[in-house]
């Protein structure tokens, strides 16, 4: 007999959560949405009523409570994740957390180590994980394709057309900015694509006069002995676009608009030969990392961005803008 849907309940209101979380829960096979929380206890109700859950509050205590509740995915600003994690793992949920996991790599670790003492599961949300796309790079990559792996490149542009959420602006209740917001995406795919990052070193930039950076330009060595730059700026013109470079000995895999939605095209380039599209499917990277954390949850074996993964990560922000 088939299970019944993962009961999940859903931390924010706004932001993420308000463009793709209920439409997330609606497309994904085996999870559906009971519960939300919110700051607001008002905002709160009419998100629920709006999209027909079950309970809704702006208390965390009485949230992590709500009777059936198995699982949290938790959207809200950086400097509640690890309360709110802590919170959720302690009281028995699996977690999906998004990125960044927390303001620190300690405290990073601390959820880490709090899922383990649970018994649950704790997920980062690094939605390219989930693109066909990038899992064909990687098995392209480690089927010698492109040959050895010299060097990657990869850029991640947004426009914030107006002024982002204030907590987003300040170093106390955001610790970074575009590097955070966007080019840790790139920081896990890079890791995912080709091992550890063994160091790196990053200059950023406040164009926009925020306390947090909105422009980033690292140098990353891989432990492997290949190199890698990253881009991130929150000041271009165009709303979004991303490009990821893998370069080898024997060929080139380019990425375009892949990361994170996974609606672009991954291309193969192998000199004396056409061009090869080796996309694959495009689904939305949100419902598929939904399903795919559920089914972790349930015990299935299934590769995930795990919290290790986001922790691993807060040390690499770390090093790069302290």
């Amino acid at each position: 007999m088939r299970r019944p849907p993962m009961r999940w309940g859903l931390i924010g209101t706004r932001g993420l959560a308000g463009r793709v979380g209920p439409s997330s829960f609606t497309a994904a096979d085996g999870a559906e949405l009971v519960a939300v929380l919110s700051s607001d206890a008002a905002q709160a109700a009419s998100f629920a009523t709006e999209h027909g859950v079950e309970a809704a509050t702006a208390d965390l205590d009485e949230f992590v409570a709500t009777p059936g509740l198995e699982a949290v995915w938790i959207t809200s600003p950086t400097h509640l994740h690890h309360e709110q994690g802590r919170a959720a793992l302690e009281a028995g949920k699996h977690v999906l957390l998004e990125k960044p996991l927390a303001m620190s790599a300690r405290d990073g670790w601390d959820l880490v180590e709090t899922a383990r003492d649970a018994e649950r599961l704790l997920a980062t949300g690094y939605q390219a994980r989930y693109v066909p796309g990038h899992r064909a790079m990687l098995r392209l990559i480690e089927e010698g394709a492109i040959g050895d792996v010299s060097v990657a490149q990869t850029y991640y542009g947004i426009n914030w057309s107006g002024p982002p959420p204030e907590w987003r602006q300040r170093r106390e209740t955001a610790h970074w900015g575009a590097l955070a917001d966007i080019g840790t995406h790139h920081v896990d795919l890079l890791r995912m694509l080709l091992g550890e990052i063994a160091e790196g070193t990053a200059m950023d930039g406040r164009q926009l006069g925020f306390e947090t950076d909105d422009v980033v330009v690292a140098a990353l060595r891989l432990e492997t002995g290949s190199f890698a730059t990253l881009t991130a700026s929150a000041n271009v013109s165009t709303e979004e676009y991303t490009q990821v470079q893998i370069h080898g000995t024997e060929g080139s895999l380019l990425a375009t608009d892949t990361s994170p939605a996974g609606q672009g095209t991954v291309t193969l380039l192998r000199p004396g030969r056409d061009p090869e599209d080796v996309t694959g499917d495009r689904p939305i990277s949100w419902v598929a990392q939904l399903e795919t954390v559920t089914r972790a949850a349930l015990g299935e074996d299934v590769a995930y961005a795990t919290g290790a993964d986001g922790a691993r990560n807060l040390e690499i922000l770390e090093q790069l803008i302290s």
